[in-house]
């Protein structure tokens, strides 16, 4: 990464204050002034990342840990993921840790710590628990609505009867102000079903786009084999209202980012929609891809290259910025991990811009 550019006063500005300390010595980046660093000074990196995935261990064990989140990523970042640890290996719950990413200026390092015993917060406390059932709930996925409401999507296979079924996708919606302020009520809605994107088959990974007006999602209800969907957003009633209610939806198979393969786990930043296929003409398995929505249409997906997958499974991208980076954390079986899917962070600068 010599190639990167040095650490602007623009950069520096997003940085409220980062303080790294190792043994009594500290680096600190502030709103007051260039950084400076003890010419001295040693950190111990935990996990550094590069164009070459990079295991985040402090968060997998030996069970499957992907579909990951960032609902709020900064320079500490919540991650939500679906793991079989807590039953070894029966089903899937969702869980929250986090993780802390820095940037050290001298070594032209970008490091990812994960914190021991760092504690969820005050939502996830109560969240998780109320969702947690003895099916699986797999692909969380959070958004926040511009009128004050935040929004928790997962896929969960449970019936009414207690019985496996395919999977739908749920959602639980919370007042924003509940969480963090004086006197917050710490109220939790749901679940409910996502109806216009739910039918008799599996329906899976929901993302929305504001900038678009779509609700995207994946389902095999066509040829037993999954494919990329939409349906437009309404406008008018509440949106939670609106993803309950029973009129009828139009549902939009999404030809560009469909092939004869299965396509899923489809995630949005900016114009990139990323996801995960086993289309033909990839490593192995399935590999990582990425379209950008441009002129009205989605462009020819293309892979993310042998930097990036490998001869095993990728699954489910999510992709953030830091600084001037832009990083994707996904899922893989590939060898050498903990066991299972594993979750691993790569820097996708050279291919993804803002």
């Amino acid at each position: 990464m010599n190639d990167q550019p040095s650490l602007s006063m623009s950069a520096i500005a997003f940085i409220k204050k980062v303080t790294v300390i190792a043994s009594s010595l500290v680096l600190v980046f502030s709103l007051q002034g260039c950084p400076w660093v003890e010419p001295h000074y040693h950190f111990d990196y935990e996990i550094i990342v590069t164009e070459t995935p990079a295991n985040l261990e402090g968060l997998n064990s030996v069970y499957n840990d992907y579909n990951s989140n960032l609902p709020f990523p900064g320079a500490r970042s919540d991650i939500y993921f679906s793991t079989d640890r807590n039953s070894s290996g029966n089903d899937f719950d969702i869980i929250a840790r986090c993780f802390d990413i820095s940037y050290h200026e001298r070594d032209d390092v970008l490091n990812i710590t994960i914190p021991d015993n760092a504690g969820e917060s005050m939502l996830d406390r109560k969240l998780l628990p109320f969702i947690t059932t003895n099916f699986d709930e797999l692909g969380p996925y959070t958004y926040s609505e511009g009128g004050g409401l935040n929004y928790f999507f997962y896929a969960h296979n449970g019936s009414e009867d207690n019985e496996f079924s395919d999977f739908d996708i749920q959602f639980v919606y919370t007042p924003r102000l509940d969480w963090g302020t004086y006197n917050g009520q710490q109220r939790l809605y749901g679940p409910f079903k996502a109806d216009p994107a739910n039918s008799e088959f599996d329906d899976m990974y929901p993302v929305i786009s504001d900038e678009l007006g779509k609700f995207l999602f994946c389902s095999n209800r066509q040829n037993d084999s999954f494919d990329i969907y939409s349906f437009d957003l309404g406008q008018g009633p509440l949106f939670h209202d609106f993803l309950s209610g029973t009129s009828p939806y139009e549902i939009t198979k999404e030809s560009i980012l469909s092939s004869a393969g299965n396509d899923k786990c489809p995630s949005l930043y900016g114009d990139y929609l990323v996801f995960a296929s086993d289309r033909e003409g990839g490593y192995g398995g399935f590999d990582l891809y990425y379209s950008r929505y441009e002129n009205n249409a989605w462009t020819d997906p293309v892979n993310f290259g042998s930097k990036v997958n490998s001869a095993n499974d990728e699954y489910r991208p999510v992709i953030f910025s830091f600084l001037y980076y832009t990083l994707m954390i996904f899922s893989s079986d590939r060898p050498g991990g903990k066991g299972g899917f594993d979750l691993y962070c790569v820097d996708i600068s050279d291919v993804i811009r803002d």
